[in-house]
C-alpha cells in the first residue's frame, strides 16, 4: 500500500471498550486502523480514564502496531488486527524499538523507599527491556538509577517530603498489608488504581511519559543506545547509560513544567515539549545540552496541560500534538503553520480529559505494509472518528 502521503497514527482515548488506532494521510483520510479488545478492564469496574483503551500505539517498520493496554499489557498487532503475541506487563506511556527489534517500554510498581522520618510507597517506573517476540530480557528501575546522582535524589526525597508536609502520604506500614502478595509487593492496573486514587497522587512522584534510545552525542555526553527519559512531576528529562545504571545528563527543574516528548536531534540539541502548566501555556523549546541554554523556542498559542508532544519530521518541520484539544498542527522553524487537523471521537461513555495522547508520524517503509485486512477496524474507526483538515493555515504540506 504505496500512498506517497505523509502517514500518522494515533488512537482516540475515548475508544473503550473497543481501542482502535488510526492511520490518516495529510489530507486527513483513514487509510488503515487496527482494532482489538483484548486486555481490556471489564466495564462493570469503572475504570478510570487512564486505564481504558490504549495508553500509546506505535508502528514498526513492518506494519505492526504496538499497543499499550495501560497497566495491564503490551500487545504486537499484525496489519490486520490479529495478535502476533501479548506481554502482561504494567506498562504505560511510551516505548521505544531497539537495534536488533527489542521493545523497551515503560512499566511501573510499588516500592517501599526511604524518606524522612519513615518509609514512602513509590510508584517506581522501570524501562523494561522484551525481546522481539515479547519475553522478558531485563528491567532497569529509575528510582535506582536516579538517586546514583545526589541532586536527583534530593530532588526525589524533597519531592516526597512536600507531600508529607502536606498531609498526602503513601506510608509503607499503612500500605503494606494491601500491597504485598505471597511473591513481594504486587503490581497492576488495580493496585496503580489504588495508590492513584490517595489524595494527591503522592506515589505517582516519578510519573514518566517518554523514553527514546538515543545515538551517541555529538560532543560525548552519552553513548549510543543510552535512554533519554521525561519525568513530568519532577520536571525533569535526563540520559540515562542503562548499562552502568548510570545519570548521564539532566535538566529541566525550574525551566520546564509538565513537560512530554523530549527528543534528540541530530545536532545533538533537544528538542521539547513544555506543557507550561505553571505558566497556562506550552510552548516548544530547543535546548543545548552542552550549554544548557535553550537556542529556540516557539509558543504556538495553546495550553495543552497534559499529554501532546511534539517531533521534528524528516524535512525539519516540526508536529505538534495538542491532545486535550483533540488537533495536531505542523510548524516550520519560522513558526508559520503549514498543516492542522482536528480530530473528534463519537462516545457514548465518559471523556477522557485529552482526545488521544500523542498523534505520530510512522515510518515511511509502513505504508508498504499495511493492506486490505483491516477494513473491519478500518469500518469502526470510521464510525467513530471525524478528522477534518483545518483551512485556515497558510500554505499545505
Amino acid at each position: 500500500m504505496s500512498l506517497g502521503n505523509e502517514l500518522f497514527v494515533f488512537s482516540p482515548s475515548a475508544s473503550y471498550p473497543r481501542p482502535f488506532a488510526a492511520v490518516i494521510d495529510d489530507r486527513a483520510r483513514i487509510v488503515h486502523a487496527w482494532s482489538s479488545p483484548i486486555g481490556q478492564p471489564d466495564i462493570e469496574t469503572s475504570p478510570p480514564s487512564y486505564l481504558r483503551g490504549w495508553n500509546h500505539v506505535e508502528v514498526a517498520p513492518d506494519g505492526s502496531l504496538f499497543a499499550i493496554v495501560p497497566l495491564h499489557a503490551l500487545l504486537k498487532l499484525a496489519p490486520d488486527s490479529t495478535l502476533t503475541w501479548r506481554a502482561d506487563l504494567p506498562a504505560h506511556h511510551d516505548l521505544a524499538l531497539g537495534p536488533h527489534g527489542e521493545i523497551y517500554v515503560l512499566t511501573e510498581e510499588p516500592r517501599p523507599v526511604p524518606c524522612t522520618g519513615g518509609s514512602h510507597v513509590l510508584l517506581d517506573n522501570s524501562i523494561t527491556v522484551l525481546d522481539p517476540d515479547g519475553q522478558l530480557r531485563d528491567a532497569h528501575s529509575l528510582y535506582e538509577i536516579l538517586t546514583t546522582d545526589p541532586a536527583l535524589a534530593t530532588l526525589i526525597t524533597d519531592a516526597i517530603d512536600r507531600h508529607r508536609n502536606a498531609g498526602r502520604t503513601a506510608d509503607t506500614r499503612v500500605l503494606a498489608p494491601r500491597l504485598e502478595g505471597p511473591n513481594g509487593w504486587r503490581r497492576g492496573r488495580d493496585i496503580s488504581r489504588l495508590l492513584r486514587s490517595r489524595p494527591g497522587s503522592p506515589s505517582d512522584i516519578l510519573h514518566t511519559n517518554t523514553l527514546e534510545l538515543l545515538p551517541a552525542h555529538p560532543a560525548g555526553l552519552w553513548a549510543a543506545g543510552d535512554a533519554l527519559v521525561s519525568l513530568r512531576d519532577l520536571d525533569l528529562i535526563a540520559v540515562l547509560d542503562l548499562r552502568a545504571r548510570a545519570v548521564r545528563w539532566w535538566w529541566g527543574p525550574d525551566d520546564l513544567s509538565g513537560q512530554h516528548q523530549p527528543s534528540a536531534q541530530p545536532d545533538g540539541t533537544i528538542l521539547v515539549f513544555d506543557n507550561g502548566r505553571r505558566a497556562g501555556r506550552s510552548r516548544l523549546l530547543e535546548m543545548d545540552p552542552v550549554t544548557r541554554m535553550v537556542v529556540w523556542q516557539y509558543e504556538p498559542g495553546l495550553f495543552c496541560e497534559m499529554a501532546g508532544g511534539c517531533e521534528r519530521l524528516a524535512d525539519g518541520r516540526i508536529l505538534i500534538s495538542d491532545a486535550q484539544a483533540g488537533r495536531a498542527l505542523i510548524v516550520d522553524r519560522d513558526g508559520h503553520k503549514r498543516w492542522q487537523v482536528q480530530v473528534s471521537t463519537h462516545t457514548t461513555g465518559a471523556r477522557s480529559r485529552a482526545e488521544f495522547y500523542r498523534l505520530s508520524a510512522i515510518p515511511g517503509a509502513a505504508a508498504d505494509h499495511l493492506g486490505t485486512g483491516d477494513r473491519p477496524a478500518r469500518t469502526l474507526t470510521a464510525s467513530r472518528v471525524r478528522a477534518q483538515l483545518v483551512q485556515t493555515v497558510r500554505s499545505p504540506l
